[in-house]
């Protein structure tokens, strides 16, 4: 039996909690809102159902962290790349970046699950949804300057910032059900050559 001397030290409460929360994650990602459970999580986090209910109040609560994760960093990578945009033409290719990003690493399908999954919680959707406002808020500031003089009486930032959001996650929504795959980046794609064409722009077939 190991001793208090050759015993391998307990993993700290700071990255417990880490764990728990990358757990989570992964499982929202591979396996779905509804799969993802106490036992679940803390089964992949290779701990105890105790300790997360020691770190979190409850799998809500874990979930809103990963989220909070996933939001941070996302808005930390694109935030100045967005209000920094001088163009619409600009504008769309860093949404299909980002698009394409977070298709990649998992971290839409965590917002679609959560968005898809928060109205069965009490109390949840309230605060998933205010997360979301975030996101709008900072789609509204970036394409509020592009909108021309004359519809700015009529068309609002906010309601707009909001179809983007829904948007996004309805494609990705509906990327499930389509047998081709196709999706957000798709759209994008295929609206920005309607765009250059609109405009007059000799268009090459392919993403700029």
């Amino acid at each position: 039996m190991a001793t208090a001397q050759t015993r391998r030290p307990n993993r700290s409460g700071a990255a417990t909690r880490a764990a728990l929360v990358s757990a989570a994650r992964e499982t929202l990602v591979q396996d779905g809102f509804a799969r993802t459970s106490a036992r679940s999580v803390a089964a992949r986090a290779g701990c105890s159902q105790a300790s997360l209910f020691y770190h979190f109040e409850g799998v809500p609560e874990l979930l809103l962290a990963v989220l909070d994760e996933v939001s941070d960093r996302r808005m930390a990578a694109y935030r100045e790349p967005l209000l920094a945009a001088r163009t619409p033409r600009q504008l769309a290719r860093l949404g299909r970046t980002i698009a394409a990003d977070d298709i990649a690493s998992g971290d839409l399908r965590v917002l679609v699950e959560l968005v898809a999954g928060a109205p069965t919680v009490p109390g949840l959707k309230a605060q998933v949804a205010r997360r979301i406002g975030r996101w709008e808020d900072l789609v509204a500031r970036a394409a509020q300057r592009f909108i021309p003089p004359p519809l700015r009486g009529t068309v609002r930032p906010a309601v707009l910032a909001h179809a983007v959001v829904a948007g996004f996650l309805g494609l990705e929504l509906l990327r499930d059900l389509r047998e081709d795959g196709a999706g957000t980046e798709d759209v994008l794609t295929d609206l920005a050559h309607v765009g250059r064409l609109a405009a007059g722009a000799p268009d090459a077939g392919g993403p700029s």
